[in-house]
């Protein structure tokens, strides 16, 4: 305690009155028992060990060297600044006592500071102490003003950190509901995949509508109401079944199927369209979407429903009058590029890539996939293309030149013009078609002169110039530079595309004579080849499909990939058992593995599905082959380069191929 806070408290002694100093005489009294008591507890504590703490603890201080027990201090006599401020019995010196007044009063004399002393100077001070109606007005206004200023902050930081939920949710556990450009659609989610079937994607081609070119969904009143259900496969279109006088199917089918891994948008999958058919007369194709395929290579299956047979490629005059320019044909073709754009628009709301969409084209569905690359309106709908087994000499007659080949089908429904056809029941239209019209020719060898019914025409405005014209032109433009209207392409098909189960009954056991009876009865036995096919094949059913394969499908595939288009071209030569235990590779068999519907028992045939699905699976994903860009490929048990096929050498020379090529 200073000499400065002593004499403060001595003065004041002298001031106290009597009852003042009555009441801190009672409160000293007070205060000398308690202390004793607790003398008593400090002794004690003192007593358990040493050390400043415990002294602290028991309230001894040490000053000058000698032990100074603090007195209890009532309230009443507590005064700032010190903590100890009761009297000291302790005299001050005079010259102290006229030193710390002289302090005392200097320090009255300085002027305080204010160290907030700007704050008197803010209007809101002012407004607190003074405020005026104006005042009151201003305040309100700048309270709005900031409670708007700050919901926009908020807003703007929600917003920018909020979005699409990264997966819809499901009702019931089971559906889910995506967007369209024609309204809500709800799937099923099965077999790990979320399904939606029958999602319509063009106006439905049935009263004057019929053999007319698809119509989107563009006006609202063609749309639905609500949420539509897509729980359950819809119709397909109405066709033959396998290319026989069975009639399967509706008119009104343009509707399409989407299963896809995730409802999304923050990881888009690339998109794999699925268009397949046995022939453009009909037929089912195992070009079906794959819920395994789906999950395990992440990508989302598009399977469009398309016109086939009359509804889809019936070209007449009396068709063709209705229109300007006159055009007819080539229906089935329009469908495909109007849900290439249903694609285009409505993908993403399904966790698909629009700009990464692949045309995955099987048989017929290959030949329709290959038109469309001629197509200059469907140049941004895809991509690129994986082609196997179609048709490379389509379309082989102008419009009008195929008016008089299809004359039968005018006398058969006895119609004269276009509201007649149109009136006719969808029956009585398959039932006109000529049975010339139907089957394949894929599982045949040719004969000398032998007549084809083409469905694809050049109508004038989907298909203007043929297939080898447009490609050659678009690799022009790639090599120039120019453009960039080139897509890549891959062709394929199997080294057994020929077999059939209706070819291979037709014998009980094929012998060396039925096989060589079939060649010598060919275009190839009237050229005198047959000595020269069987250098390259043996006088067994297996051979002798070999050899329709080769002249009907790969070695018209080799001149394409080889001579015009530069392009990679696969051949699928085993598929570990293959066809009835022979080691065959089928038409289906290199489209089966892609989608995993190949019947794999054996190492053998898994190493093939393997090697096909990584073959396509980084074409789909990559935009490109691991293997080169051009050139043979033979898929096995693994992908080799194929480095000459002599029996296509042979056939290509002496003008079996392409003459021969199937058409669709």
């Amino acid at each position: 305690m200073s000499t400065l806070d002593i004499n403060k408290m001595e003065g004041e002694e002298e001031n106290k009155t009597p009852d003042k100093k009555q009441i801190e005489a009672e409160e000293k009294e007070v205060m000398l028992k308690t202390e004793s008591e607790n003398n008593e507890i400090n002794a004690e504590i003192k007593a358990e060990g040493e050390g400043l703490v415990k002294a602290a603890l028991s309230q001894e201080v040490i000053e000058q060297g000698r032990e100074v027990k603090p007195k209890f201090i009532p309230i009443g006599a507590i005064k700032m600044p010190g903590f100890f401020t009761r009297n000291s019995d302790k005299p001050k010196d005079d010259e102290v006592i006229e030193k710390d007044a002289e302090n005392e009063k200097a320090e009255e004399s300085k002027p305080k500071r204010n160290h907030f002393q700007f704050l008197h100077t803010c209007p809101f001070t002012k407004f607190l102490h003074h405020p005026t109606q104006n005042d009151k007005d201003d305040l309100i206004v700048g309270v709005i003003v900031v409670l708007v200023l700050l919901a926009v902050v908020i807003g703007v930081i929600v917003g920018a950190s909020a979005g699409p939920p990264a997966e819809r949710p499901l009702r019931l556990g089971r559906y889910m509901t995506t967007l369209s450009s024609c309204g809500p659609v709800e799937g099923i989610l099965d077999e790990g995949v979320y399904k939606f079937y029958s999602i319509p994607y063009a106006v439905p081609p049935i009263g004057d509508l019929r053999f007319t070119y698809a119509q989107p969904l563009n006006n609202i009143s063609l749309c639905w109401n609500g949420t539509l259900q897509t729980h359950k496969p819809g119709p397909l279109c109405m066709q033959f079944k396998e290319n026989e006088r069975t009639i399967i199917g509706e008119e009104d089918c343009l509707t399409l199927d989407v299963v896809t891994p995730h409802v999304r948008y923050d990881s888009r999958l690339p998109v794999v369209v699925l268009i397949g058919a046995d022939t453009l007369a009909g037929g089912i194709s195992p070009a079906q979407p794959s819920a395994l395929y789906a999950r395990t290579k992440e990508v989302v299956f598009v399977r469009p429903n398309f016109r086939l047979g009359p509804f889809g490629f019936l070209a007449l005059d009396i068709l063709s009058k209705t229109k300007y320019p006159e055009t007819s044909g080539n229906y089935g073709l329009s469908d495909l590029l109007v849900a290439l754009r249903w694609v285009k628009l409505n993908i993403q709301h399904f966790g698909g890539d629009p700009d990464s969409v692949t045309l995955l084209g099987h048989r017929a569905g290959a030949t329709l996939a290959a038109a469309l690359t001629t197509v200059s309106k469907a140049q941004k709908l895809y991509s690129r293309a994986f082609l196997s087994s179609g048709s490379v000499i389509f379309p082989g007659k102008h419009l009008k030149d195929s008016y008089p080949l299809n004359e039968e089908f005018k006398q058969n429904s006895k119609c004269n013009d276009a509201a007649c056809l149109r009136r006719m029941k969808p029956e009585a239209v398959m039932t006109a078609v000529p049975a010339s019209w139907l089957g394949s020719d894929v599982g045949s060898l040719p004969k000398t002169n032998e007549m084809k019914h083409s469905w694809l025409v050049m109508d004038g405005v989907f298909v203007t110039r043929h297939a080898f014209e447009a490609w050659d032109g678009q690799k022009e433009s790639k090599e120039t530079g120019k453009e960039r209207a080139f897509k890549p392409m891959v062709f394929g098909t199997t080294a057994h595309s020929g077999h059939s189960e209706l070819l291979r009954m037709k014998h009980l056991n094929w012998t060396a004579e039925h096989v060589e009876s079939v060649v010598n009865d060919s275009v190839i036995g009237d050229k005198n080849l047959t000595g020269a096919v069987y250098g390259h094949v043996n006088r067994t059913y297996p051979g002798l499909v070999e050899l329709v394969s080769a002249v009907r499908t790969l070695c018209p595939l080799v001149s394409l990939a080889r001579l015009r288009l530069g392009a990679a071209l696969y051949v699928v030569t085993r598929a570990g058992a293959g066809a009835a235990g022979a080691g065959l590779a089928a038409v289906d068999a290199d489209l089966e593995a892609i989608l995993g519907t190949f019947d794999s028992e054996v190492v053998e045939q898994r190493r093939f599905m393997a090697a096909m699905q990584q073959l396509f699976y980084y074409f789909v994903w990559n935009g490109r082959l691991p293997a080169p860009e051009t050139g043979l490929m033979e898929v096995g048990q693994d992908v080799l380069p194929l480095h000459g096929l002599p029996l296509c050498d042979l056939l290509i020379r002496e003008d079996i191929v392409p003459r021969y090529a199937h058409v669709d």
